[in-house]
Parts: structure tokens; sequence; C-alpha cells
């Protein structure tokens, strides 16, 4: 139950993905891939030309972005462009569409661009990259993918960013298992954590069942972002799931220590995770502290938690008041046998017979059960005549199990009060 109940917060808070598996070459996560290079175009461009798309240049640097459309426009209609000045032209008019947010007139101005195949090399790679991001943003994934790696034939120290783009997309499309190892290329490359490609990873090893890989990950997770709750949450569910019951509870601890468990919820669950685990006393701690600060409401169900907590820690004291505080809270006469019970067990003779007659002044209906309890007390204490008047009662009252109990001890009494007289 507990264990449901964790991981589900885990699924919960921080995936939302269906996944699928379908596989996909990556040459680009060879360490001794090939890269080539890309042929130096020999052309060159006029002064005219030149003198043109610097002006178009400046204006979109001036967000004239109608002028330099306008003008770009007349140069690529009425000028006689070569390739290499054609391309350029294509390439600023794509740039002004992007600039107004048109992505997809952008992406087609980008794509005649690179036709051509005429800028020089680092503009051609610029170009490239700038498509498959334009693609991925227009939800066109397996044409960003294939746009990034014709970019990564080229490339021969790819940044993390690249490695993302290719991850991210296959995520989008659902091929987790091709997103896995980009994402984890990116991570490894990244000059500084990157959170939400930390959360993309984690997700994928969830939804594929690669439980025992999320474990080391989100032990990274909250190293780099302690002041996440949910990471804590996520790793102790993690462990639970791998049934490292003790692990998980240790993760828990911490993020109770560090303050981050403050719902009623979240602390029941760490209250019965500790009792679950036989740590009777740190979960009556807690469970005390959450009721004392208004974290979790004073009820009957939580006091009984609480209750039951300090009895199997031993604290008796503790769970002695609690039982009173149950019995003034419900009139149950069950709290006030209970604590006569115990107090038997700790041979305080005079609070059994007490706690026994409040038991029967509450209407307590197992009276046989409670002057069994009185007379035992009464003996102890010598008052022999009490005890027999007791047992008598109990004999009186009782089932057929506490009647003979009854007799024997009221032959016990008689026989002690015959050597007594």
């Amino acid at each position: 139950m507990q264990r449901q109940f964790l991981f589900s917060i885990v699924v919960a808070g921080l995936l939302g993905l269906t996944f699928s598996t379908s596989g996909f070459a990556q040459e680009e996560l060879s360490d001794d891939r090939e890269v080539l290079e890309r042929e130096v175009k020999g052309q060159a461009m006029s002064e005219p030309v030149y003198k043109r798309l610097s002006a178009i240049h400046e204006l979109m640097g001036e967000d004239q972005n109608a002028e330099a459309m306008q003008r770009a426009n007349v140069l690529l209609e009425n000028g006689r462009l070569n390739n290499y000045e054609r391309a350029l032209v294509l390439q600023a008019i794509g740039f002004i569409h992007a600039n107004e947010n048109r992505i997809e007139p952008a992406i087609e101005f980008f794509e005649q661009s690179l036709a051509l195949n005429a800028l020089q090399a680092a503009a051609q790679q610029g170009m490239l990259y700038s498509l498959a991001s334009l693609y991925a943003a227009e939800g066109k994934y397996m044409k960003a993918i294939e746009t990034a790696r014709e970019w990564f034939k080229y490339e021969a120290d790819p940044k993390a960013d690249a490695y993302m783009l290719i991850g991210s997309s296959f995520a989008q499309l659902e091929d987790y298992e091709s997103s896995r190892p980009y994402v984890e290329r990116a991570i490894a490359k990244a000059e500084k954590p990157n959170e939400p490609w930390y959360q993309l990873l984690l997700a994928i090893h969830f939804e594929t069942k690669q439980i025992p890989k999320a474990v080391p990950l989100l032990q990274q997770m909250v190293e780099l972002w302690p002041d996440k709750e949910r990471y804590w949450e996520t790793l102790s569910g993690a462990h639970m799931e791998l049934n490292q019951d003790r692990p998980a509870l240790s993760t828990m601890m911490v993020a109770y220590h560090k303050g981050m468990i403050t719902e009623e919820d979240k602390l029941l669950s760490l209250v019965r995770l500790n009792m679950f685990l036989e740590i009777p006393f740190t979960a009556g701690q807690i469970l005390e502290s959450g009721l004392t600060a208004g974290q979790i409401e004073r009820k009957k169900e939580t006091l009984t938690l609480l209750e039951q907590a300090w009895t199997s820690a031993q604290e008796y004291d503790k769970a002695l008041a609690v039982m009173t505080e149950l019995g003034e809270l419900t009139g149950d006469p069950e709290y006030a046998i209970r604590q006569a019970k115990i107090y038997n067990e700790l041979t305080r003779w005079e609070d059994v017979v007490a706690s026994a007659n409040r038991a029967l002044e509450q209407g307590y209906d197992d009276a046989g059960d409670a002057y069994l309890l009185i007379g035992t007390a009464y003996s102890e204490m010598g008052r022999l005549r009490d005890s027999l008047a007791a047992f008598k009662q109990a004999e009186d009252s009782g089932d057929a199990d506490q009647r003979k109990n009854a007799r024997a001890w009221i032959g016990f009494v008689n026989d002690r009060l015959k050597i007594a007289s």
C-alpha cells in the first residue's frame, strides 16, 4: 500500500508521457565516427549585392523587418545573382520571417537556400542547425532528426544542445529507446546541469521500466537540486519499487529533516513506513510533532496511530496519555480497559483498579474481563477481601473461561485468607 502510494506520486508528479520503443541508428553517438569536410565553394559576392545585402541586415538589426523584406524581395527578383548570392538572400528572407514568428515561410526559404549548396561551410552548417531547430519547433520531428543528423556529419565537436535536439525529437515521436542515448550524451556534455534534461531522462527510465537506472540518476538530482521535494519522493518511490524499503525510508527521512515534508498525507505515510519497518519511536516522534504543529488533524484515527507507535516503542506513559485523550474524545470504554492492562503489565495496581472501574462506569460490555483485572490488582496489593469480591463478580458476569478463571482465583484467595487468619 505504502509502496504504491509513493510510486504513484513519482509517476503523477514527473511523467505524463506514453512510450513506445522502435530503435534508430545512432552513428552520431560513436566516438570514432568519421567527420566529413564540406566542400568550400569558389563563388564570391559582387560589391553591389554586398552593399544591398548589408543594408538589408542593418534594417533587420533595427527591427525594420517590413522594409528589409521589401528590399530583399527586390534583390531576389531583379538582381543578377549567382548561386552564392541567391543563397544569402534566401537566407536573409528566412531570418526576416523567423523574426516575425512566421515559421513555415522561414523554413521554406531556409530549405531553398540550403538546396543551392552554395554557402560557405560554416554558414551551411549554421543554416542546417537552424532549420533542424525550426522543424522541431513546428512539430516536424522526423525532419528535425534527419536535418540534425546531416549537420552531425560535418561537425567534429557537437555541443550538448545538438544531442538534445535529436533526443527530444525522438521523445516527441515516442521512440524513447532511441531518445535515451542522445539525452544521456547531452547531459554528459553539458557545461552545467540542465534540469529539464534530467527530468526527461528520468521519465524515460521509469516508463521503460528501467528503475535500477533511475536510482543513480535521482541520487544525482537530489544532490544538484536538494530543495526539490519531488525528487526526494521520487527517489524513495524508486527504492520501494525495487523492494529497497530501508533506503526508501532513509531518503524520506532526509527530506523530512530538511523540512520538506509538511503535508498531512505525506507525514502519515512516513509514520506508517517507520511503523512497517519496526521503528515505532521515530514514527511516534514524527506524528506527535505533526499533531503539535497542526500539520496533522487531531482525531481518533491519528491519535490511535500515535498510541500504537508509543505502545510498540514501549513508551507507556506517552501511550497511556494518548489513551486518556482518546477515551475523553470518544467516550469508548475500550481505552480505559487497555490502560488497565498496560498498568497491569507495569504492576501499577492502584491504576489498574481505577482504569478498570472507569471502563465499567463507561459501560464496558465485558464486565468479567474488568473484574478479573480488578481482582488481580487487589490480590497483589494484599486487599484479599476486595479481591475476593471482585472475583465473585467476575464469576457472576463473565463467560465460561472467565468464570473458570475466577473460580481458580477465588480458591487461591480463600486459601490465603485461611492462612492469614
